[in-house]
């Protein structure tokens, strides 16, 4: 499997945006080195955190474009929801004891494709409604909202 890691190509320029997607790829690695390692239990623990990560990243995402009266959420959450189906199939396939070498492999593939387009692609669409939303300081407040 190719390696996947955070590069400035998918900076947003929006810090908690940002932050959450490196802990995505950092998410990404772990999955890496449990499957290297073989420990089964490692790697259904850090395939579930990576999707259960990864969904709530996105509806983190979409309360800031709700916010910020993105024309396109509509659209963009559609794109949410199908990766949503996806991932939490994975995990269904996991908590079915399906291989977990395999899913994972799945998992990381997936997640790390679906991850580096839709930032570069569909991400990168919303940055500037967002930041404009983010100067009258609502990301305080979400912040609070979803991190107290």
């Amino acid at each position: 499997m190719q390696p996947i890691h955070w590069s400035p190509e998918f900076e947003t320029g929006i810090d908690i945006i940002d932050s959450q997607h490196k802990r995505i790829f950092d998410y990404l690695q772990e999955v890496d080195a449990a499957i290297k390692q073989r420990d089964d239990l490692k790697i259904r623990a850090v395939a579930k955190a990576l999707i259960d990560y990864s969904i709530s990243h996105n509806a983190f995402e979409e309360s800031l474009m709700e916010q910020a009266n993105y024309p396109v959420l509509k659209a963009h959450a559609k794109v949410h929801e199908a990766f949503r189906r996806r991932a939490v199939s994975y995990d269904q396939r996991l908590e079915n004891g399906e291989d977990s070498i395999k899913v994972a492999k799945e998992v990381r593939s997936d997640i790390g494709l679906w991850l580096t387009n839709h930032i570069q692609r569909d991400d990168k669409h919303y940055v500037p409604y967002v930041k404009k939303t983010l100067e009258g300081n609502f990301v305080r407040r979400m912040v609070k909202h979803f991190f107290a």
